[in-house]
Protein backbone atom coordinates (compact mmCIF):
# COMPACT_ATOMS: atom_id res chain seq x y z
CA UNK A 1 0.00 0.00 0.00
CA UNK A 2 1.31 3.57 -1.07
CA UNK A 3 0.51 6.07 1.65
CA UNK A 4 0.29 8.90 -0.90
CA UNK A 5 -0.69 7.84 -3.76
CA UNK A 6 -3.48 10.00 -5.31
CA UNK A 7 -6.53 8.96 -7.49
CA UNK A 8 -7.99 10.77 -9.83
CA UNK A 9 -11.33 11.24 -10.49
CA UNK A 10 -14.11 11.29 -12.90
CA UNK A 11 -11.41 14.02 -15.08
CA UNK A 12 -12.93 16.89 -13.03
CA UNK A 13 -9.57 17.43 -10.85
CA UNK A 14 -7.91 17.02 -14.05
CA UNK A 15 -10.22 19.34 -16.33
CA UNK A 16 -10.32 22.29 -13.16
CA UNK A 17 -6.40 21.90 -12.91
CA UNK A 18 -6.36 22.59 -17.53
CA UNK A 19 -8.38 25.78 -16.66
CA UNK A 20 -5.86 27.77 -14.76
CA UNK A 21 -3.05 25.94 -16.58
CA UNK A 22 -1.71 24.22 -13.42
CA UNK A 23 -1.83 20.30 -14.77
CA UNK A 24 2.10 20.91 -14.92
CA UNK A 25 2.14 21.94 -11.36
CA UNK A 26 0.33 19.32 -10.16
CA UNK A 27 2.52 16.89 -11.23
CA UNK A 28 5.48 18.40 -10.00
CA UNK A 29 3.85 16.64 -6.90
CA UNK A 30 5.91 12.98 -8.39
CA UNK A 31 9.20 14.39 -7.21
CA UNK A 32 7.65 13.43 -3.76
CA UNK A 33 6.17 10.76 -2.21
CA UNK A 34 3.12 11.28 -4.34
CA UNK A 35 2.01 8.42 -7.21
CA UNK A 36 -0.28 10.21 -9.18
CA UNK A 37 -2.55 7.45 -10.51
CA UNK A 38 -5.74 7.45 -12.42
CA UNK A 39 -7.91 4.49 -14.54
CA UNK A 40 -8.61 3.69 -18.47
CA UNK A 41 -12.26 4.81 -17.72
CA UNK A 42 -11.05 8.21 -16.77
CA UNK A 43 -8.55 8.60 -19.15
CA UNK A 44 -10.90 7.86 -22.07
CA UNK A 45 -13.36 10.56 -20.20
CA UNK A 46 -11.19 12.70 -20.66
CA UNK A 47 -10.37 11.91 -23.92
CA UNK A 48 -14.19 12.93 -24.59
CA UNK A 49 -13.24 16.32 -23.51
CA UNK A 50 -10.54 16.64 -25.94
CA UNK A 51 -8.17 17.18 -23.50
CA UNK A 52 -6.09 13.79 -23.14
CA UNK A 53 -3.51 15.07 -25.28
CA UNK A 54 -2.19 16.84 -22.33
CA UNK A 55 -2.45 13.81 -20.18
CA UNK A 56 -0.35 11.89 -22.57
CA UNK A 57 2.71 13.83 -22.11
CA UNK A 58 2.86 12.95 -18.29
CA UNK A 59 1.29 9.53 -18.77
CA UNK A 60 4.94 9.04 -21.70
CA UNK A 61 7.07 10.42 -18.90
CA UNK A 62 5.75 8.10 -16.34
CA UNK A 63 4.21 11.25 -13.96
CA UNK A 64 0.71 9.70 -14.44
CA UNK A 65 -0.04 6.03 -14.53
CA UNK A 66 -2.75 4.67 -15.40
CA UNK A 67 -5.05 1.73 -13.79
CA UNK A 68 -6.55 -1.20 -16.08
CA UNK A 69 -8.56 -3.82 -15.23
CA UNK A 70 -9.01 -7.40 -15.62
CA UNK A 71 -12.36 -8.89 -16.37
CA UNK A 72 -12.56 -10.04 -12.02
CA UNK A 73 -11.80 -6.28 -11.47
CA UNK A 74 -14.07 -4.97 -14.02
CA UNK A 75 -17.19 -7.14 -11.97
CA UNK A 76 -15.91 -5.81 -9.10
CA UNK A 77 -15.84 -2.41 -10.37
CA UNK A 78 -19.38 -2.52 -11.96
CA UNK A 79 -20.43 -4.42 -8.60
CA UNK A 80 -19.86 -1.03 -7.04
CA UNK A 81 -21.65 0.83 -9.63
CA UNK A 82 -24.87 -1.39 -9.04
CA UNK A 83 -24.80 -1.21 -5.11
CA UNK A 84 -24.58 3.32 -5.79
CA UNK A 85 -27.53 4.74 -4.51
CA UNK A 86 -26.68 8.00 -6.66
CA UNK A 87 -25.95 6.82 -10.04
CA UNK A 88 -22.02 6.37 -9.87
CA UNK A 89 -20.62 6.17 -13.63
CA UNK A 90 -18.38 3.15 -14.75
CA UNK A 91 -15.66 5.85 -14.45
CA UNK A 92 -16.54 7.27 -11.01
CA UNK A 93 -16.89 3.65 -9.83
CA UNK A 94 -13.28 2.24 -11.27
CA UNK A 95 -11.56 5.09 -8.91
CA UNK A 96 -13.69 4.51 -5.82
CA UNK A 97 -12.92 0.49 -6.90
CA UNK A 98 -9.02 1.75 -7.20
CA UNK A 99 -8.76 3.92 -4.42
CA UNK A 100 -10.01 1.13 -2.51
CA UNK A 101 -7.92 -1.85 -3.70
CA UNK A 102 -4.50 0.15 -2.48
CA UNK A 103 -5.78 2.35 0.07
CA UNK A 104 -5.14 5.60 -2.15
CA UNK A 105 -6.69 8.84 -1.32
CA UNK A 106 -9.45 9.44 -3.71
CA UNK A 107 -9.60 12.95 -5.69
CA UNK A 108 -12.83 14.35 -6.64
CA UNK A 109 -14.89 17.31 -7.00
CA UNK A 110 -18.01 14.68 -7.66
CA UNK A 111 -20.46 14.87 -4.71
CA UNK A 112 -22.06 11.84 -5.12
CA UNK A 113 -18.89 9.77 -5.63
CA UNK A 114 -17.44 11.64 -2.76
CA UNK A 115 -20.74 10.10 -0.60
CA UNK A 116 -20.62 6.80 -1.55
CA UNK A 117 -16.76 6.04 -1.07
CA UNK A 118 -16.55 7.93 2.12
CA UNK A 119 -19.35 5.71 3.13
CA UNK A 120 -17.03 2.77 2.24
CA UNK A 121 -14.41 3.90 3.95
CA UNK A 122 -11.85 5.52 1.01
CA UNK A 123 -10.28 8.88 2.44
CA UNK A 124 -11.63 11.21 0.07
CA UNK A 125 -9.91 14.68 -1.06
CA UNK A 126 -10.77 17.37 -3.83
CA UNK A 127 -9.29 20.29 -5.46
CA UNK A 128 -8.44 22.42 -2.15
CA UNK A 129 -6.27 19.38 -0.94
CA UNK A 130 -4.03 19.48 -4.49
CA UNK A 131 -3.40 23.37 -3.60
CA UNK A 132 -2.75 22.24 0.50
CA UNK A 133 -0.23 19.69 -1.27
CA UNK A 134 1.22 21.86 -3.91
CA UNK A 135 1.70 24.39 -0.83
CA UNK A 136 3.38 21.80 1.47
CA UNK A 137 5.50 21.06 -1.36
CA UNK A 138 6.42 24.43 -2.52
CA UNK A 139 5.56 24.26 -6.00
CA UNK A 140 3.86 27.57 -5.53
CA UNK A 141 3.80 30.40 -2.70
CA UNK A 142 0.56 31.31 -0.51
CA UNK A 143 -0.59 34.07 -3.20
CA UNK A 144 -0.18 32.11 -6.14
CA UNK A 145 -1.99 29.62 -3.93
CA UNK A 146 -5.14 32.74 -3.45
CA UNK A 147 -4.93 33.62 -7.24
CA UNK A 148 -5.37 30.35 -9.04
CA UNK A 149 -8.41 29.71 -6.29
CA UNK A 150 -9.70 32.57 -7.12
CA UNK A 151 -8.96 32.24 -11.32
CA UNK A 152 -10.53 28.01 -10.50
CA UNK A 153 -13.45 29.62 -9.19
CA UNK A 154 -14.13 31.85 -12.08
CA UNK A 155 -14.36 28.77 -14.04
CA UNK A 156 -16.21 26.74 -11.88
CA UNK A 157 -19.02 27.35 -10.01
CA UNK A 158 -19.87 23.89 -8.23
CA UNK A 159 -16.59 25.08 -5.81
CA UNK A 160 -17.23 24.53 -2.41
CA UNK A 161 -17.74 28.42 -2.51
CA UNK A 162 -17.33 29.65 1.57
CA UNK A 163 -13.67 26.75 1.91
CA UNK A 164 -12.37 28.73 -0.95
CA UNK A 165 -13.02 31.98 0.24
CA UNK A 166 -11.23 30.68 3.33
CA UNK A 167 -8.60 29.64 1.85
CA UNK A 168 -7.90 32.23 -0.16
CA UNK A 169 -8.35 34.87 3.13
CA UNK A 170 -5.92 32.23 4.75
CA UNK A 171 -3.42 32.43 2.21
CA UNK A 172 -3.14 36.10 1.40
CA UNK A 173 -2.18 36.96 5.00
CA UNK A 174 0.39 34.49 5.24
Amino acid sequence: MVKNRIIVSDANIFIDLLQVELLEAFFALTFSDCEIWTTDFVYREVKKVGKVHVLEKFRKNGKLKVASFNSTELGEIIGLQNSSANNTSIADASVWYYAKKTGGVLLTGDKKLRKESTKDGIRVSGIIYVWELMLANNIFSAKDAADNLEALMDENPRLPRQICEQKISAWRSA
